[in-house]
């Protein structure tokens, strides 16, 4: 495996040393967390196919069961039978051009990395992989033209490890402009053992998994460019023991029966524009989340059962958020952290029916963005930290708007202010200073309106709103309003805040 990670702090996480991952004691200059981070370092030339040089090139075209092979290269030896082509090479720098409409197999077996075109090439296999690539090294895979690739429901016995579609032992790095669509019929429709990237200029990859997952690494998964869409029985993506980064492209994933993205290491979102609905948990990781930009809109539409948890976005470790645009919506904590969870920028809307908006079973920390937050009502509460494990939330920057109270006890270092009653399906305008937050409010939730900004604002309701819509449509900012009527605040204090610290699914707070 080539060495991509690196361990390091992730900067916007860092706390001071003097506090632990679950401190307890405040502070206004720092995150609240202190996560460190497996991040991908994003600056490995060696994952580009520009930076290689390619010294031959064997074109491969299928029509039906038969097999037209043109070009060779000392060490390469290419073999078809009735359909099925076998690469065995031990040299460098070889380019293999695929293209064609027929059935069979392409499997690689190399010493070296090298460089697969995929030139049109609709590729089906009956009885295994469509690519079935064991080579541990590099895979840079070209795309040009619309390619189809798709396996058999059921593999005949084999020693090697083959378990999608289009499999590979080693790296995938997608690159160029075409189209790759893969049917998994048998388990995953795209795996690796190692990590798969999506590169700068990759065009449009869509992934049908019928059995499990769209998208299954070992060693993470790096999505810079690109228009990925993903529909799956299982995950939609999967990474077993590394990081998933994504800093650009065009994401939608539906699972039907599980996660959308699912990371047993980090998950860090700087960019690109994701949409996800699955029916248990939209963005899980095992460790730590960091969101410092994109878009994000994750929905959970199951209900929480034993076989799962339906929340949008949750991390067994911290979360910090520092930017992007995030709509989260669950029956259960519309956003979760299993340890501090910190605010410091970017426009977050938190949604639950069904428990709390946003559930930090550490310290929850806001001190900066735009935070909308709507709980179940109830004993749920719109921002929910783990006061029964001596925690506790810090109010001490941002705008805010929360449906359904704030965690009892909590430490409001900036201006709060309550509506003892509000209307439900009703837009209102938030004002602080000139810019205005356009919200609509919900069908049901809890009785306490609570607004908080560290400015001079005012409410109305009633407005009819224009401007730049977010938050799924149920927000608009910066917002033009007309029409409505004022709306009366009473000063808010932590003593009014709700209860909070219900059990969600496991422990105190929602804890899971």
């Amino acid at each position: 495996m080539k060495k991509l990670w690196n361990t390091l702090p992730l900067i916007i996480m860092l706390i001071v040393s003097s506090c632990s991952k679950y401190s307890n004691e405040p502070s206004s200059s720092i995150s609240g967390t202190s996560a460190s981070d497996e991040t991908f370092l994003g600056d490995d030339s060696s994952d580009f196919v520009e930076n290689e040089t390619w010294d031959s090139t064997i074109h491969i075209v299928w029509s039906g069961t038969e097999v037209t092979i043109t070009g060779n290269a000392d060490g390469v030896s290419v073999t078809n039978s009735n359909g099925y082509v076998t690469i065995n090479s031990t040299s460098k720098y070889i380019e293999y051009a695929v293209s064609g409409s027929g059935s069979g197999q392409l499997s690689i077996y190399s010493s070296y990395k090298f460089k697969l075109s995929l030139e049109g090439l609709a590729l089906s296999c009956t009885d295994g992989p469509a690519i079935n690539n064991q080579c541990s090294k590099t895979c840079y895979v070209v795309l040009g033209g619309t390619n189809t690739l798709s396996d058999g429901s059921t593999y005949v016995s084999s020693s090697e490890d083959r378990k999608a579609a289009f499999f590979s032992e080693g790296q995938i790095c997608f690159s160029g402009s075409g189209s790759l669509e893969i049917t998994g019929n048998y388990k995953h429709a795209l795996a690796s053992d190692d990590y798969i990237r999506m590169c700068s200029g990759t065009g449009t990859i869509n992934l049908i998994a019928k059995v499990s997952d769209g998208l299954h690494t070992n060693d993470g998964v790096i999505i810079n460019d690109g228009t990925l869409t993903i529909n799956a029985v299982g995950e939609g993506i999967q990474c077993d023991t590394s990081s998933v980064v994504i800093t650009g492209g065009s994401i939608d994933i539906t699972s039907t029966t599980d996660k959308g993205i699912l990371a047993y290491a980090n998950i860090n979102i700087s960019g690109g524009n994701i949409y996800i609905k699955s029916k248990y948990k939209c963005i899980k990781t095992q460790s730590n989340l960091s969101i410092s930009g994109g878009s994000i809109t994750a929905i959970a539409t199951g209900s929480s059962s034993s076989s799962g948890t339906a929340e949008g976005i949750e991390a067994k470790g911290a979360i910090s958020i520092s930017g992007g645009n995030i709509y989260a919506q669950a029956s259960n904590d519309a956003i979760n952290s299993g340890g501090n969870m910190s605010i410091t920028g970017g426009y977050v809307m938190a949604y639950s029916t069904g428990n709390d908006g946003l559930d930090a079973n550490g310290n929850m920390y806001i001190q900066g963005g735009l935070v909308y937050a709507i709980c179940a009502g109830g004993a749920e509460v719109a921002l929910d930290a783990n006061t029964e494990g001596g925690y506790k939330l810090y109010v001490q920057g941002g705008t805010i708007v929360a449906i359904g109270s704030l965690e009892k006890g909590a430490s409001l270092s900036q201006n709060c202010y309550s509506v003892s009653s509000w209307n439900k399906n009703t837009w209102y305008a938030l004002t602080v200073v000139s810019n205005v937050f356009a919200f609509k409010t919900p069908s049901s939730s809890g009785s306490t309106l609570v607004v908080s900004c560290a400015s001079t604002l005012s409410l109305a309701s009633g407005v009819t709103p224009s401007g730049t819509a977010i938050f799924n449509g149920m927000g608009y900012f910066p917002a033009s309003v007309s029409g409505g009527s004022d709306v009366s605040l009473s000063s808010y204090s932590s003593g009014d805040s709700g209860m909070g610290g219900n059990p969600g699914g496991g422990g105190p707070g929602g804890r899971r």
